[in-house]
């Protein structure tokens, strides 16, 4: 194998698959990336087991063949610290790679091709495309909200939930749940993919016009333009989200208000809730909301937010850093809070629509309140 390429075109490649190298070296030739090259290119491969990049990326093949890189990471940090251009990759002896840059070089380690694994097979009949930058701002939307401990595996992921022509996304970790739609194209019904997984796909879609999803029996397997982005699916069946979602009839008080405003003020009011649910008070009134934390070791604060309020007047807590991550994927300058109660979940939403909503459990304030 004999390859020239653009130093910019080969970090942009091996950056994207290094998501995939494995950190824990198990399996020495999991550390690995695989270097394909053939007349369209060089197509870099790296696998942890439970997901697989593949990336092409632009260069002039002199001679076609295979290696593996057994450092990957470490081919990566050398990688970032070349001259902009271009590089040279040969192969020497059976396995390892001779590497030339302007007037210098180095020698790599290699590793047997064949121990590398190979893609797994991809023969489901399920498949669909969706816009990329629609997809990957309802994953960061919706990713907020997946458990991250492992002791409920479901629970890490988010759930793809086909209704005709929609997607919905739900994803809970039993104290929050978020839920968010956008049109799809697919003939697939149900499949659960680990949140990471999903977040890292949506970095990549972002720029994407399309990204194209392949559904087969244990794996998902995205398109991106020239990436492929293979996970393992989390089998089980996951709850069912529909009773979850209040009806509107049963909203006791609805506010609208700045988003920005909320987000500073609970920003604040968390460096003074010092106890394990970051607890802050709303004091909801006609006009107003006083938000609230106390910390016996610190001191407390008292917030005043003008909002536009109908219905009943409450006082709730919740936990302030589940607010903030709400705020945080919300692009609405304005938002809606629609309460239940003082021990029922409350959503909140974006002004402008309800294509996405983050549900959110109350905590109990009792001495918390000032």
């Amino acid at each position: 194998m004999k390859i020239h390429c653009q130093r910019e075109n080969l970090l942009q490649g091996i950056q994207t698959v290094s998501k995939a190298i494995s950190p824990k070296n198990t399996l020495p030739i999991l550390g690995g990336v695989l270097m394909i090259a053939k007349e369209n290119g060089l197509t870099l491969r790296a696998t942890d087991l439970d997901i697989a990049i593949e990336c092409l990326v632009p260069a002039d093949v002199v001679e076609a063949g295979a290696l593996v890189i057994a450092d990957g990471r470490r081919f990566l940090a050398l990688v970032q610290q070349l001259p902009e251009d271009v590089i040279e990759i040969s192969q020497i002896n059976d396995y390892d790679a001779n590497v030339v840059y302007a007037a210098s070089s180095f020698h790599i380690l290699g590793l047997e091709q064949e121990q590398f694994p190979v893609l797994p097979g991809l023969e489901g009949e399920q498949q669909g495309s969706i816009a990329g930058a629609a997809f990957a701002k309802l994953v960061r939307q919706i990713g907020i909200a997946a458990a991250t401990e492992e002791s409920r595996p479901l629970l890490t992921g988010i759930l793809l939930d086909i209704k005709e022509t929609e997607l919905v996304m739900v994803a809970t970790d039993s104290h929050r749940l978020t839920y968010g739609k956008c049109q799809l194209q697919a003939d697939f019904t149900q499949v659960v993919i680990p949140a990471k997984t999903m977040l890292e796909v949506a970095r990549l879609a972002a720029a994407e016009e399309t990204v194209e999803v392949t559904i087969s029996k244990h794996h998902v397997c995205f398109r991106m333009g020239t990436t492929i982005f293979i996970s393992r699916t989390i089998n089980g069946t996951y709850p069912d989200y529909q009773p979850l979602l209040p009806k509107e009839s049963s909203f006791s008080t609805w506010l609208t208000l700045e988003k920005k405003g909320f987000q500073n003020a609970l920003s604040r009011a968390n460096l003074l809730s010092t106890d394990h649910n970051h607890v802050v008070t709303l004091d909801i009134q006609p006009g107003q909301m006083i938000l609230s934390a106390n910390s016996a070791e610190i001191g407390n604060i008292r917030e005043v937010l003008s909002v536009q309020q109908t219905g009943e007047p409450l006082k709730v807590g919740y936990n302030a850093r589940y607010l903030l991550d709400a705020l945080k994927v919300m692009e609405s300058e304005q938002i809606c809070f629609k309460l239940t109660g003082d021990a029922s979940p409350g959503i909140l939403i974006p002004e402008e629509g309800e294509d996405y909503l983050y549900l959110l459990l109350p905590v109990r304030i009792r001495t918390y309140a000032s």
